[in-house]
């Protein structure tokens, strides 16, 4: 009797189920998984706040009420979601700017 020949060597390497439990090979992300999970919830909620931060108008203008921004911030993709705004805050009255207008 011959023995089947493969490109496979079937006897040296074992699937990684019988292995023993300490030698099979650990999931790999997890870590990563939960990070990206704990980096999404901290965005979304960074988005609600500039959100809500903003006046019945402006929000008006945009086209959501208040009560819609949980909705309209879920629907964001994770693209939208690491996006900042434009504008600046505004500076605090009685900096160094101020002061030399006030001079001259």
């Amino acid at each position: 009797m011959h023995p089947f020949l493969s490109h496979h060597d079937y006897l040296s390497a074992s699937p990684a189920h019988a292995l023993p439990r300490h030698e099979q090979p650990r999931k790999a992300g997890t870590l990563r998984r939960w990070l990206g999970r704990a980096f999404r919830r901290w965005q979304r909620q960074r988005m609600i706040a500039a959100f809500a931060a903003m006046d019945d108008r402006l929000l008006r203008d945009i086209g959501i009420s208040r009560s819609d921004i949980p909705r309209v911030v879920d629907s964001l993709d994770d693209r939208e979601l690491r996006m900042v705004p434009v504008a600046r805050a505004p500076k605090a009255a009685g900096t160094m700017d101020d002061l030399y207008r006030r001079a001259a």
